[in-house]
């Protein structure tokens, strides 16, 4: 199984995704932020952006499905996206493969959102970055109705509670 953790980018997906590793029993972390950094080192995206990238797309759901294929359990994978064809293009490929993926879609009101950027002190150098996506992110995950939506405003311990609950379907986990 695959649980996805989109959202806009500074509303806790790794933080989430950290304490979903360390609560559910078979589950690990993978990041498709490796991918676009190794693909990166050999190609660089005309817009920067290594989403845009038709390869690193391709690449995520090989590695995706692979993973599940070859090491089952429950992976774990925070990553934004934010262009909808994107997101159906790798979403839809994993599904397409056979492999069970859990959308979840962490949602905070944009003053909390831009708050929660200005505080992040571990990635305090993608804070421009952030805020320029904010406005991107909140329209892109207001138009989504396809995945299970949840408020990232609760302590991180919480978030990854309700994730935890909606992916096993036990509301004690």
């Amino acid at each position: 199984m695959i649980v996805w953790i989109n959202g806009a980018f500074g509303v806790g997906k790794t933080t989430t995704a950290r304490l979903l590793t360390e609560s559910l029993s078979d589950a690990r972390l993978f990041d498709p932020e490796f991918l676009g950094s190794m693909l990166t080192a050999f190609v660089t995206p005309p817009t920067g952006d290594f989403q845009d990238l038709p390869l690193w797309r391709h690449l995520v759901v090989q590695t995706v499905t692979g993973l599940d294929r070859h090491h089952p359990g429950i992976w774990i994978v925070p990553m934004s996206l934010l262009v909808p064809a994107y997101r159906a293009e790798i979403l839809g490929g994993i599904r397409a493969a056979g492999v069970d993926v859990r959308e979840v879609v962490l949602t905070l009101p944009e003053d909390r959102l831009r708050a929660r950027v200005d505080a992040d002190q571990v990635e305090a150098g993608a804070r421009g970055w952030r805020h320029d996506h904010v406005a991107r992110a909140l329209d892109t995950f207001a138009s989504v109705t396809d995945a299970h939506l949840i408020d990232a405003s609760p302590p991180p311990e919480h978030v990854a509670d309700a994730v935890a609950a909606h992916v096993t379907g036990d509301p004690e986990a």
